[in-house]
């Protein structure tokens, strides 16, 4: 980095703000009783996270004409659940806001993916709601 380039991070607080990994994320540290009070950062989902989630749950929006094949109803459970574990995993921070886990954990994840994991996940996705959408609820 060019001396001038520190020299104005350094003196310039809202540009450091603004700089900051989690700047772009609204989030909020909850304890998790079932985790013995265990203290997490939920953020807002980030970007990429949406678009895997878009292309587990939604995979015949490729551009062909093509119907997309009917699952059974399991398959969709499952379908669903691996992307909720996408999504979950980008969500779920340590108090630091340091990922918890990482991409490769998906199905460590899914193995253990329950009600708690559930209602974590809903609150993050609440985070993302702009204000007009909340007051509409």
């Amino acid at each position: 980095m060019p001396t001038s380039e520190k020299k104005q991070s350094l003196t310039n607080p809202l540009r450091a703000l603004a700089l900051a990994a989690s700047s772009g994320f609204r989030s909020k540290v909850i304890e998790v009783p079932e985790w013995n009070d265990a203290k997490v950062m939920l953020r807002e989902p980030s970007g990429e996270a949406w678009v895997k989630f878009r292309e587990i749950t939604m995979p015949h929006e490729s551009g062909d004409d093509q119907e997309p094949p009917k699952l059974t109803m399991q398959e969709e459970f499952l379908r669903n659940k691996k992307a909720d574990v996408v999504m979950f995993i980008d969500v779920l921070l340590d108090e630091n806001g340091d990922r918890v886990f990482s991409d490769g954990d998906v199905d460590a994840v899914s193995e253990i993916y329950g009600p708690v994991h559930t209602r974590l996940l809903n609150q993050a996705l609440q985070l993302g709601m702009s204000q007009e959408t909340a007051g509409a609820k």
